[in-house]
Formats: C-alpha cells, sequence, structure tokens
C-alpha cells in the first residue's frame, strides 16, 4: 500500500501511464482544500485503470469506515478499468448525521440552518476530491459515477438532490435510514419545506440517473431512525425506499420534467454493504464501464 497528498496544488499530470502510476494498486492519499478540514481518501485502481477509466466515488456508511469499503470494492474492480476513491469524513471533524448524512445544512435537533451553503460542508469535497483524481491520473473524464450504503446512501440521494451542477452521471444510494423527500410536504430535512430549506432543481435532479437500491431483507429495525419525521416514510428501510422512489415520480410527473431514477431490490440481501456493493456493479460499471 502507499501513501501520498494530494493538495491543492496538483499539477496537471503530462502523460498517461506515467500520471496513472501515482495511484496504481490500493493506498492512501491526504485531500487538502484551501480553509478546510483535511480529509484521507483511500483507493484502489483495477488492472485494467487506463488515463480514460471510470473514476468512482464511494461513500462509507455511518462507522466512517472508509477503508473498509475501499477494500470490498477491490475486489470487484479488480480487472476492470476503473479507479475508486472513498473520502473519510471523521466524527471528530464532521460529528452527527447532520455533518455527513445531511452535509451540514441541518442542526442536530434536525432543524434547517439559516442560509447554509450546500457546498459549505461534506457535500463541497467531492467535485474536488472528483477533479483531483482526474488530474492525477491525466485524465479528461467529464463525471464519475458514485456509490453510498447506508449513511452514504442518506449522502448520496441527498448529493444528487441538492447538488444540481455536480458532474455525477450515475449513482447508486443502497439502503439508506431515511430520506429527504423530494418536495414541500415535511420540512427540511425531510422533505424541502421551511424558508432556509436548500434548493431543489428537479429537472436536474430527476436527469440524472439515481438508482434506488433496496435490499429485500433490509427490515431490521435496530439501529434504524424511528423519530416521527422518518416513521412517517415506513417502518423499516425497505419500505422508505419504496416511499423514496413513489414520492419522486410523483413529483416529476407533476412537474411534468424526465425521470431517469431506477428502483431496484436485491434478493437475499439484507443491511450488508458487500451485498449491495455486488449488486450495485452493473448499474455503475457495466456497459462502457458506466461512463
Amino acid at each position: 500500500m502507499t501513501s501520498l497528498t494530494l493538495g491543492a496544488c496538483s499539477s496537471q499530470p503530462s502523460g498517461g501511464a506515467a500520471s496513472l502510476s501515482a495511484l496504481l494498486g490500493s493506498g492512501k492519499f491526504t485531500l487538502r482544500l484551501e480553509g478546510r478540514k483535511d480529509i484521507p481518501v483511500y483507493y484502489v485502481t483495477g488492472a485494467r485503470a487506463t488515463r480514460d477509466a471510470t473514476i468512482l466515488v464511494v461513500m462509507h456508511g455511518t462507522d466512517r469506515n472508509g477503508a473498509d469499503y475501499r477494500n470490498t470494492w477491490a475486489g470487484l474492480v479488480r480487472d476492470r478499468d476503473v479507479v475508486v476513491v472513498v473520502p473519510q469524513f471523521s466524527r471528530e471533524d464532521f460529528p452527527g448525521a447532520e455533518n455527513y448524512n445531511l452535509g451540514g445544512l441541518a442542526d442536530p435537533d434536525g432543524r434547517d440552518r439559516r442560509n447554509p451553503g450546500v457546498e459549505d460542508g461534506a457535500y463541497g469535497y467531492i467535485e474536488p476530491l472528483f477533479e483531483r483524481t482526474r488530474e492525477r491520473i491525466g485524465g479528461s473524464q467529464e463525471g464519475f459515477v458514485m456509490f453510498g450504503h447506508s449513511a452514504g446512501a442518506q449522502f448520496v440521494h441527498r448529493y444528487v438532490e441538492l447538488v444540481p451542477d455536480a458532474p455525477v452521471t450515475t449513482a447508486v444510494a443502497a439502503n439508506a435510514g431515511w430520506y429527504t423527500m423530494p418536495d414541500d410536504s415535511e420540512r427540511f430535512p425531510y422533505g424541502l419545506k421551511g424558508d432556509h430549506a436548500p434548493a431543489f432543481d428537479a429537472r436536474a435532479a430527476f436527469g440524472r440517473r439515481l438508482i434506488v437500491l433496496l435490499g429485500e431483507e433490509d427490515t431490521e429495525t435496530e439501529n434504524l431512525r424511528q423519530d416521527d419525521g422518518a416513521m412517517a416514510q415506513g417502518d423499516t428501510r425497505l419500505a422508505r425506499g419504496k416511499e423514496f422512489f413513489a414520492r419522486a415520480r410523483a413529483v416529476a410527473q407533476r412537474d411534468d420534467v424526465p425521470f431517469r431514477w431506477v428502483l431496484a431490490e436485491v434478493p437475499g440481501v439484507a443491511h450488508d454493504q458487500v451485498g449491495m456493493a455486488g449488486a450495485a456493479v452493473p448499474y455503475l460499471l457495466g456497459a462502457g464501464e458506466g461512463r
């Protein structure tokens, strides 16, 4: 395993093979952004990776265990043209669900913050991470694909909803515990109602390819948020995911905008990031490696 720093002043690499070698294999680097907390990023590169490899951003769960998620994906991309990067948001620097799952857009009590910048919190690290990774391998990718499980799926679906200009082309949100519904029937963070709730661009959000991926056996309620706002979405993660997708489709139909989201269930899998990652591969790395 190697280690490197990907700082704010990374230079543009000069060539494919030489530049890609900086991220060959498996390792960890530090992402440094001016005026922001440094974060570690775990990575793994498929054996067939080129400078134009698919860049896959993977979001860890509530355990903040980036290395474990990297290791899961290492086996899945071993023979592919893929570079996987897993940013790790520590509990010390990004405490609570409000600063990770919700990207810093809500207070600890769940109320929407006044005038938050969507990209001022954790969400603001993702596009720079993509850009630095692309620079490091000497690529010309216009976008990236994304996967998140559990708390990471909360991060991913809200990123798709609330960061309209982000260059994410396909995203998989697997087994999220609860959702921000894309309508104003509930106050943020359960919906988009509220004077200080983040803006929502239905055309941009629904025009992206988001796969709401649900384990058919993910029906346990241990460690599941059970306040009134979450319980209104359903009793289990499986039920809540179905409700989220149905509500989103209804909003798209109401607003007459294209709807590219997909609902899929994974037989025999419960709340397991390994099983869900394997099921996500065809959506993210299918024909053309997901590009």
